[in-house]
């Protein structure tokens, strides 16, 4: 069969291939405004330039500009891709060594090119962004946590505990460089050495894993 002889492709096959592939540029476009700004300094027609089409275009696959966001955060979890399996003697060090070589991007270099983390640190001061940020970190960020540290009731605050410290690491080596807690450099091979920097943050982490609550004390016995 010559290549004249092949089917084409039908017309709704290619009009779905065109939206499929419109609504993903809508979206990489957002994720990448929002990772550079915060959610109040980002319009519509930012992002539809960046994508290459209309805002009227970007309201007709998504809505909003709330929806979009929604979207744009997804529900990929920023915790290391490993930690089901991660024996937990190797907690702290692991995470550690995955904060200070640049996040979750450097431990999954194949995924989409987007850090929610950053997208959540630049938006959650503002009062429109910060429902849908807190949905994200209740239902996908802290369960996977709180699941690997068990079924106390302490699981959830170790997990909070343990993203509070990478979201401030964040904050504060990635987008202010503050060092010794600058990363950028983590992903151009010229970090400097932070074996000490790391001994410590792996001992602060790994406290979360070993810690277990104290028994409860039960009440004293009634007196007559």
């Amino acid at each position: 069969m010559t290549s004249t002889d092949q089917p084409s492709e039908s017309a709704p096959t290619s009009r779905r291939r065109q939206r499929e592939a419109t609504r993903s540029a809508i979206l990489d476009a957002a994720r990448q405004a929002w990772a550079e700004h915060g959610y109040d300094d980002v319009g519509l027609r930012d992002i539809a330039g960046r994508a290459g089409v209309t805002a009227a275009m970007v309201n007709r696959y998504f809505g909003s500009k709330k929806e979009l966001f929604r979207e744009a955060v997804g529900t990929r979890d920023p915790s290391p891709p490993t930690l089901a399996g991660l024996d937990h003697a190797d907690f702290g060090r692991h995470l550690a060594d995955l904060i200070t070589s640049g996040g979750h991007r450097a431990a999954a270099p194949d995924e989409d090119d987007y850090d929610p983390i950053l997208i959540l640190l630049r938006s959650a001061a503002s009062h429109a962004a910060r429902p849908v940020l807190r949905d994200y970190v209740e239902n996908t960020v802290i369960p996977p946590l709180a699941g690997y540290f068990g079924d106390d009731d302490s699981a959830r605050e170790r997990a909070a505990l343990v993203l509070s410290l990478l979201l401030g690491m964040t904050a504060l080596g990635r987008m202010l460089g503050v060092e010794p807690l600058d990363t950028t450099a983590a992903q151009d091979g010229t970090a400097p050495d932070r074996r000490g920097l790391n001994a410590v943050l792996a001992a602060m982490l790994q406290a979360a894993a070993d810690t277990t609550p104290p028994a409860a004390t039960p009440p004293p016995p009634d007196r007559l």
